[in-house]
């Protein structure tokens, strides 16, 4: 008959594993309680095979390590040893994965499987290495606008906020929601530079906005952007007439 009391220690193992291992700790953050017992229990399994086979394998052969082991543990329950065996072993192999890859291509990973679009447009706007590619704007519940590139993400799957640093800001008008420019920080951006001060951008200019206060995000194009305004500012009646049509006569 199975020893219940004795799966406890490869669940806790289980779950050390997977808080422990880069590529899953993010998401076993916010992750249901339910689906996190049940994921636990799977890691708990596979490192209960594992540790069987060192058990066997290793330890049979090296009594005097069982020894030492048993000096540590003096109980004598069947089954205990290698329960804490188990344990023991789930933190240093999660660990020796994390040194196998590169934490970046980890992350990568992780954003790519678990996260949301706005996730995983802020991780493409902070890898990116050419300024006009990093763009992108996020529009706020205030109907708030910040154009700018991203330079902290809160940790994946973590749901806290976005660090950016604008290039201007501005607001939607409430009736037509038209992005209306009201600060250009390009000039402030272009002095920083000049000065040699680029590692104080970031802590004077930079806008910290709380996820759940963002309604829209997106790539952003300055040149799009451009050509956009130059229509608006068109007259109407010009636009028509570029297009071959002519206005009607007043009667």
């Amino acid at each position: 008959m199975p020893k219940l009391d004795l799966i406890l220690l490869p669940l806790l193992g289980g779950y050390w594993f997977l808080s422990t291992l880069n590529y899953t700790k993010f998401y076993h953050q916010r992750v249901e309680k339910q689906r996190l017992i049940f994921n636990s229990l799977i890691a708990g399994f596979f490192l209960s095979a594992l540790g069987i086979f060192i058990d066997n394998i290793f330890l049979k052969s090296c009594p005097f390590i069982r020894n030492i082991l048993g000096e540590i543990i003096p109980f004598n329950y069947e089954g205990l040893n290698l329960s804490i065996l188990i344990f023991l072993i789930s933190y240093p192999i999660a660990f020796l994965i994390n040194l196998r890859y590169d934490e970046n291509s980890v992350l990568d990973a992780v954003i790519q499987e678990w996260a949301d679009d706005y996730e995983k447009l802020f991780w493409t706007s902070l890898k990116e290495k050419d300024d006009k590619d990093k763009l992108i704007m996020i529009t706020t519940d205030k109907d708030k606008v910040y154009v700018g590139y991203v330079n902290q993400m809160s940790k994946p799957l973590d749901n806290v906020h976005v660090t950016i640093i604008p290039y201007f800001s501005g607001y939607r008008d409430k009736d037509t929601k038209v992005f209306v420019i009201t600060t250009n920080y390009s000039k402030t951006l272009k002095n920083f530079v000049d000065e040699g001060k680029e590692e104080q951008i970031d802590k004077k200019i930079g806008i910290i906005i709380p996820k759940e206060n963002i309604i829209s995000a997106s790539r952003f194009d300055l040149i799009v952007f451009d050509k956009f305004q130059e229509d608006l500012e068109q007259p109407i009646i010009e636009k028509k007439l570029k297009r071959g049509r002519k206005p009607k006569p007043k009667e």
